[in-house]
């Protein structure tokens, strides 16, 4: 539970925006994301839920500093490494952290997340596919492709976790489209479609 303590030690410390978002990745770390909320916030603070409005806009500016924190936290890859499997292990990380976390899902699909961990991924693929040999444009668009892509099978991931159970005629075990079908959201085939995608990617210098 967190505790505000004031620096001469004579009763809580001021309620501040960085109290809040302290509390709230205390609350994530506790347990997960999908229990992040106002009143789980305010009672690790010993507040009311009104009070975090004084520091902060909303829940989703609390949810975008927490994500920021996440991604933050799984880094990127080794920029030593070539840009193919850089891109590679870039998306993978990005998954991992949807997967720990699918409730960051809804974040990413309601909107752009320009958060300073979600600017910095990009400004480093820029960097590394500069150096590949892509104009800025072209890695931007490289980027984006690889970022989307891990956010769209991520999300039906998810949504197929949450009802692992499909309604349709060709749940039928003896069914093979079936069973093909149960296949699209494997780990397999994450890897399958991203390396697909990367290798369509390619600095127009290449081909000239």
């Amino acid at each position: 539970m967190s505790t505000r303590r004031s620096a001469t030690g004579g009763g809580p410390a001021p309620l501040t925006r960085d109290l809040v978002i302290e509390a709230a990745r205390e609350q994530v770390a506790a347990e997960g994301l999908g229990s992040l909320s106002t009143r789980a916030v305010a009672t690790r603070l010993h507040v009311t839920p009104m009070a975090l409005y004084r520091h902060v806009r909303d829940m989703d500016e609390i949810m975008t500093a927490v994500v920021d924190e996440l991604l933050a936290e799984i880094g990127t890859p080794a920029l030593d490494l070539d840009w193919q499997r850089w891109l590679e292990d870039l998306a993978h990380s990005l998954r991992s952290m949807f997967h720990a976390h699918p409730e960051a899902l809804t974040l990413f699909t309601r909107r752009p997340v320009t958060s300073p961990a979600a600017r910095r991924r990009l400004e480093l693929a820029v960097e590394v596919l500069t150096r590949a040999g892509f104009d800025e444009e072209e890695a931007v668009r490289a980027y984006a492709a690889v970022h989307t892509y891990t956010i769209g099978f991520s999300a039906l991931d998810a949504g197929r976790r949450r009802s692992p159970t499909p309604s349709t005629a060709l749940d039928a075990p003896e069914d093979p489209a079936s069973t093909r079908i149960h296949g699209f959201v494997t780990e397999e085939q994450f890897l399958h479609g991203l390396r697909a995608l990367i290798a369509g990617v390619a600095p127009a210098s290449a081909s000239s």
